[in-house]
């Protein structure tokens, strides 16, 4: 409870039209605002004077921050007690200690914070439970806010303080975490009638079963319904598999949803004990209080889909979501919850909704940049790439300096042919971002498709160096074989890349792929052969392997084989040997390759 002593508080007396206990009492130590960026919950804290982002993560123990994330703040780490790593989605990780003199969050500084250093970089920092579930919690995800309360007398209330008297509203019991200094929360749910234990994850981006848990619920991952998804990670050092599947039902405390989707994950959770991550999709489509004093939390639907993946919304202007309105006075007032709203519905998969209130926010408040550039995120979804480009053009003009705009702008530049807008784009926002940014991954992979690969070198470096045990290290390793064998710079450490990639990846046909041009490069043809066979195994259209195959081939002395590979390649994209000559990947060797 040391914390709270920081915080500033009101006290708030409940109205008897809620039907409150006599004598229950909020004191409210105040509200973060939520702005949903690529599906997580982030907010706006300082770092020693320095406006920062962090997401908001009821899924993590204790607040804590990426290598990459440490060394742009400028803040100086320690070794962690001996024998002191974290665990999670992904598997252990090594940690170091860093502390923050000042950390500024609700107009409150409080001193000499501690956070762990290490694990896989979300980007932004992470606020866990040691801070946001010190008191009592409430999630509203949806109407862009999360408040800290602590609740006295209230044994007897009903904490869905927003429902009406004698409105519909949910309870569950909190379960007891293994260590009394985890502070988060945990909660028993049921799935097709077998119990699981689940932790409530805002930062997870969508929900997931554990893939032990699911199949003691009797889901069947080789069933013809089940789809194969991409792998994600969390804190953990490696990728992980995971699978969409169909669950007959799911209920948490009084609420059961019936026949939906859930992403099965491969993967305990690091603890061995939990069995499911109720991650920011169930989040988003709930308001929750969760009464850590009472064991209690207390929780509303609030429309639309549950799971990030079952069927989304319908696609209109009236969000599904069933907002406060202003028969309570919680409707959305300023421009700031307007915006804030915009953004969770872009996240709930509801864009032209997101872009009403967007528009409502800039109509009250036409000088903030950011407006725009959540806007334009929401047109790019429903591929108003124009008046995408005219809203970032706009907050541009307002904020110049802002990296994700440039590079969203770019990326639109690029898609509709404008490569010297899009190059001017990319130069600007690589001299923006911090070294070893997770953006440094985007700007390579723009200077890639910008034909400048040799440009993506040093971002991709600084990245290397201060992720080595991250779990995307292995598609970034890859990303700078493939850059370092378009340029034919150190292709020795390219083929160093590769061999390091697919030994912690595995051989994926994109990592083959590289391999194979490297190989070409170095003049390792049988090798380059190989490569590009196993990739087309996998991938049998793959132009650019078919063409490389090709050249491969005829270098080696396979001419007729060569040049069918080659005419196949070109079948399927008549531009790929243009651009391969281009990288100097003719069919006979230059006198440099030779």
């Amino acid at each position: 409870m040391g914390v709270l002593r920081f915080f500033g508080f009101a006290l708030c007396v409940l109205g008897a039209g809620h039907a409150w206990a006599d004598g229950c009492q909020l004191r409210n130590y105040g509200t973060l605002p939520v702005e949903m960026i690529d599906f997580r919950p982030t907010t706006m804290v300082q770092i020693n004077g320095v406006d920062t982002r962090f997401i908001l993560d009821t899924g993590a123990f204790f607040n804590a921050m990426s290598d990459a994330n440490a060394s742009a703040l400028k803040l100086d780490t320690r070794f962690a007690p001996l024998g002191f790593y974290i665990t999670g989605v992904g598997g252990d990780s090594s940690v170091r200690i860093a502390s923050v003199k000042d950390f500024g969050i609700v107009d409150t500084t409080l001193h000499n914070i501690q956070f762990i250093v290490g694990g896989s970089d979300a980007g932004y920092g992470l606020l866990g439970a040691n801070l946001l579930d010190v008191v009592d919690l409430e999630i509203d995800l949806a109407a862009g806010k999360l408040t800290l309360f602590k609740t006295d007398h209230c044994d007897k209330a009903v904490l869905a303080y927003w429902v009406k008297a004698g409105g519909e509203y949910n309870v569950v019991d909190l379960e007891q975490a293994s260590d009394s200094r985890d502070r988060r929360t945990f909660v028993r749910v049921t799935i097709n009638g077998k119990k699981v234990r689940a932790l409530v994850d805002s930062g997870s981006p969508a929900t997931f079963l554990g893939l032990q848990a699911a199949k003691r619920a009797g889901i069947d991952l080789d069933a013809p319904d089940v789809k194969v998804m991409s792998p994600t990670y969390g804190v953990g050092n490696r990728m992980v598999k995971t699978w969409l599947a169909r669950v007959d039902s799911f209920s948490v405390g009084t609420e059961t949803i019936q026949h939906s989707q859930v992403l099965v994950i491969d993967d305990d959770f690091g603890d061995g004990e939990t069995d499911m991550l109720l991650g920011v999709d169930f989040l988003l489509a709930h308001h929750m209080f969760i009464a850590n004093g009472l064991r209690k939390a207390y929780f509303t639907y609030n429309g639309g889909r549950v799971f990030s993946l079952a069927a989304a919304p319908h696609d209109r202007d009236k969000s599904d979501i069933d907002l406060p309105s202003d028969d309570d006075g919680a409707a959305p007032k300023t421009a700031d919850e307007y915006a804030l709203l915009g953004q969770a519905l872009l996240s709930r998969g509801e864009p032209n909704a997101a872009v009403a209130n967007l528009n409502k926010a800039i109509e009250m408040a036409p000088d903030q940049a950011a407006f725009y550039v959540a806007r334009a995120n929401a047109r790019v979804t429903i591929k108003q790439f124009d008046a995408a480009l005219a809203d970032l053009d706009k907050s541009l003009s307002l904020e110049p300096k802002n990296a994700d705009a440039l590079l969203l702008r770019a990326q639109i530049r690029l898609w509709q042919k404008d490569r010297k807008g899009a190059a001017a784009d990319v130069t600007a926002a690589s001299a923006l971002v911090p070294e070893g940014s997770n953006l440094a991954g985007s700007i390579a992979n723009l200077y890639i498709d910008l034909e400048q690969p040799a440009s993506a070198l040093p971002m991709l470096d600084d990245w290397i160096r201060l992720h080595s045990d991250d779990a995307m290290l292995g598609s970034i390793l890859n990303t700078r074989c493939w850059a370092r064998g378009l340029s034919k710079q150190m292709l020795s450490d390219a083929l160093e890349d590769c061999r390091m990639a697919i030994s912690r990846d595995g051989e994926k046909p994109e990592y083959l792929d590289s391999l194979g041009l490297v190989e070409l490069r170095l003049g390792h043809y049988p090798e380059s052969i190989k490569a590009y066979q196993q990739v087309l195994t996998k991938e049998a259209h793959s132009p650019w392997s078919l063409y490389g195959l090709g050249v491969a081939k005829i270098r080696s002395g396979e001419t007729d084989a060569g040049k069918a590979d080659i005419a196949a390649a070109l079948v399927l994209d008549p531009q790929i040997e243009a651009l391969a000559i281009k990288y100097g990947l003719a069919a006979e060797p230059s006198k440099q390759e030779k």
